[in-house]
């Protein structure tokens, strides 16, 4: 029977007293009961064997030799017991076969005097001249009627019947005694409860190793619970309660539900932003922490970014800070739904966000965030009849496992505040320019792994030391060309709208 590895606590120690101790002096109970009325109903049997193999030796003797009994003085001082006219000294065949056929010794007592017996002495010779036991024989000639005794014979107890023997003028002149020892009849009483005391005792047995094994479970689950909770009070709320608590069917089960509730809620006020609902800073940091730990043992890429609303406090001067709530909510919402599978969004503070990607490089986590600017170009939150229109400036940098997440922080922060002085409404990943479209680099990159892209490369990307980032550098010269080439065109066309102008101002004045 296997309970738990652990040692018995107090609980199921406990238990396990109010339970089985009970249960042990009940069968105790039962099994002193049950032996005193097996030896009750084994001493009533006894007593009718005992006086039905009594009766028979008087009912013989009456029938074998009629007459009375009476004692003959023969000579040298030799008395002889006569039945009749028989004589019935020394005849011992009749009472040695009934001793073997029911087990019980007999004697034939003529006054206080044991004149024939099957009681024999350790070297063979029969208990034949000894007296009765002077309370029998007193209790005899007093009640005249069957007496049942546990006398001492010799060196061992014997449980005795005595009947009166009588002659044809009613005259008691002896007593037939039929006896068993105590020994045998205790025996007989042990075998008779035995089956009781088997019973009772497997009864025990089963009934402790239901409670042993039912009690286990009961401290196993509050040992579970115990864990949890300390887990909890040491400020792990990511840790899971055992299913074998939560599919209880009983109380513990509720227990066990209400606690993993009361985490969820617990955690809900710790790790998260009440407005928002997204992480708050401290558990983002902790996120932080075990993603760059994380990066450093499998070299998992990962990237940060720090988001800031646009013109926020406008919004709030302009519609009221409720309305500010409703844009932050509606803004945690859609980085909610960016971030899923992708990684954490955390409410940095007032409406700054933090984003961490796992497992994504500088180039995905880029192409996402492109995504979702352009989305919330078209997304607009409405609050008492006024549409309020949602941008935001997000500053982007790749995580390294060594690197100090300080740093990376503040990197990305600079490259926000970067964007915040050149336009806002864009990611910036680079200063120096115009940023790269991540989305193109991203495809480009997919279709170099599938090698479904033919490309000729020139000496310059062969011989550089980082491909992807030339990648970039050449995706912004030709950002920085196409600007050129627009400024340029709207010049010239701005141009030939003055000499028009000044053409008709000309052709007016003639």
């Amino acid at each position: 029977m296997k309970i738990e590895s652990q040692r018995i606590g107090k609980l199921q120690r406990a238990v396990l007293f109010r339970t089985i101790l009970p249960m042990l002096v009940m069968c105790i109970v039962i099994d002193a009961m049950a032996m005193l009325q097996s030896k009750a109903s084994l001493t009533e049997e006894l007593n009718r064997s005992l006086y039905a193999t009594a009766a028979s030796v008087a009912e013989s003797y009456e029938t074998m030799y009629p007459g009375d009994y009476r004692l003959m003085q023969l000579g040298g001082g030799y008395v002889s017991l006569y039945k009749g006219d028989y004589e019935l000294t020394e005849q011992y065949d009749f009472l040695d076969r009934l001793r073997e056929k029911t087990g019980m010794h007999i004697s034939l007592f003529f006054k206080d005097a044991r004149i024939l017996t099957t009681l024999q002495d350790d070297a063979g010779n029969r208990y034949a001249g000894s007296a009765i036991n002077a309370a029998v024989s007193s209790q005899m000639m007093r009640k005249r009627q069957p007496l049942y005794y546990e006398v001492e014979i010799g060196t061992e107890l014997y449980y005795a019947c005595y009947i009166p023997l009588w002659n044809a003028d009613n005259d008691l002149v002896g007593m037939v005694a039929t006896a068993i020892t105590s020994a045998e009849v205790k025996s007989e009483a042990a075998k008779a409860s035995l089956p009781i005391l088997v019973i009772t005792v497997l009864g025990l047995l089963v009934a402790s190793f239901i409670s042993v094994r039912y009690t286990s479970r009961i401290v196993s689950a509050i040992g579970q619970i115990h864990k949890f909770l300390s887990g909890m009070v040491a400020g792990n709320l990511s840790n899971v309660m055992p299913d074998k608590v939560l599919k209880r069917k009983d109380e513990i089960g509720q227990t066990g539900g209400e606690i993993v509730r009361m985490q969820n809620a617990v955690r809900v006020l710790v790790e998260c932003d009440p407005l928002t609902t997204l992480y708050n800073r401290r558990y983002g940091n902790a996120k932080l922490k075990n993603m760059q730990k994380r990066s450093k043992q499998t070299g998992a890429p990962f990237a940060i970014a720090i988001g800031d609303i646009d013109f926020f406090k406008k919004v709030n001067d302009t519609y009221g800070h409720d309305a500010g709530d409703e844009v932050l909510k509606f803004v945690a919402g859609e980085l909610k739904e960016l971030m899923g599978g992708r990684g954490h969004a955390v409410r940095w503070g007032g409406e700054e966000f933090l984003l961490i990607f796992e497992d994504m490089s500088l180039i995905s986590a880029g192409a996402a965030l492109e995504e979702y600017v352009d989305r919330l170009h078209g997304l607009s939150v409405n609050y008492k009849y006024q549409t309020i229109r949602v941008t935001m400036t997000i500053g982007l940098v790749e995580g390294t496992p060594e690197g100090d997440l300080e740093e990376m922080i503040k990197q990305a922060d600079e490259r926000l505040y970067y964007g915040k002085e050149h336009g806002r409404d864009q990611l910036v990943v680079t200063m120096d320019g115009a940023q790269p479209c991540y989305r193109e680099l991203l495809v480009f990159q997919q279709d170099e792994k599938r090698g479904n892209t033919m490309i000729t490369f020139s000496e310059e990307i062969l011989d550089a030391e980082n491909p992807m980032q030339l990648f970039a550098d050449i995706a912004m010269r030709e950002a920085e060309q196409e600007r050129e080439e627009r400024m340029n065109t709207e010049g010239e066309e701005d141009s030939g709208d003055t000499n028009k102008g000044e053409k008709t101002e000309e052709k007016k004045d003639e």
